[in-house]
């Protein structure tokens, strides 16, 4: 059956929607724009579509991807069209793609995730003495994040899935982009990085104040066949 890969946002009044939330005004959405969308077998089929990853509630997306199986081949435009009609503030269709039948599924091929955001300082920074900090915190061989779940806290090291963490400081605030690892593999949170940057790092900032949004994900790059 047809596959396509759609590019949205998230913004808005709809940041605040649960990944839950999502699912249901796709849902609704692919209904209103009467495609002929292919449905999962048993008692309670669902419309076959999947997700890269789901953002957490208040942070926005700005380039989100969801894969769709079609019950017959439909033009890219079309299903641009249509879903561009329905869906509430928030949430902007950005491209349709097809996708081949071989490829692999959007969380198997997810590599990395970019993110940006701001916080504000506890204290003065320069912007030198940011981009001091900045560079050795990356050269640090570990860097441990805390995670607690049913009372237990667990620890890793995230500085692997650090691949980009560039800065600049305001009077007030500071303004961080990154690109960390997300995936199948495994997930490193941006919020995570600055609890860490704000440990390690001495990094002046008051991590309460800080929001974040994700600019993108990336995906591997598939092999080509030899013919």
């Amino acid at each position: 059956m047809p596959r396509y890969r759609i590019q949205f946002s998230k913004e808005g009044p709809a940041r605040f929607w649960s990944h839950l939330d999502l699912v249901r005004n796709f849902e609704r959405a692919l209904r209103r724009a009467g495609l002929p969308v292919l449905y999962s077998q048993g008692f309670n089929p669902h419309p076959r579509f999947s997700f890269a990853a789901p953002l957490p509630v208040g942070m926005a997306g700005e380039k989100e991807y969801l894969d769709l199986e079609l019950e017959q081949n439909i033009s890219p435009k079309e299903i641009f069209f249509r879903l561009s009609r329905v869906f509430p503030p928030g949430v902007r269709i950005k491209e349709v793609q097809p996708v081949r039948d071989d490829a692999p599924s959007l969380m198997a091929a997810l590599e990395k995730a970019g993110y940006s955001g701001e916080a504000e300082l506890s204290g003065e920074i320069s912007d030198a003495g940011l981009q001091e900090r900045l560079q050795s915190f990356l050269a640090l061989p570990v860097v441990e994040a805390a995670k607690k779940k049913k009372g237990e806290v667990t620890t890793r090291n995230i500085r692997p899935g650090i691949y980009r963490l560039e800065g600049r400081a305001g009077p007030r605030k500071v303004f961080l982009e990154m690109e960390l690892q997300a995936g199948s593999r495994g997930h490193v949170r941006p919020e995570e990085v600055l609890e860490s940057l704000a440990k390690e790092g001495g990094f002046p900032v008051l991590l309460e104040t800080a929001v974040f949004k994700r600019t993108g994900l990336f995906f591997k790059k598939e092999k080509k066949k030899n013919v």
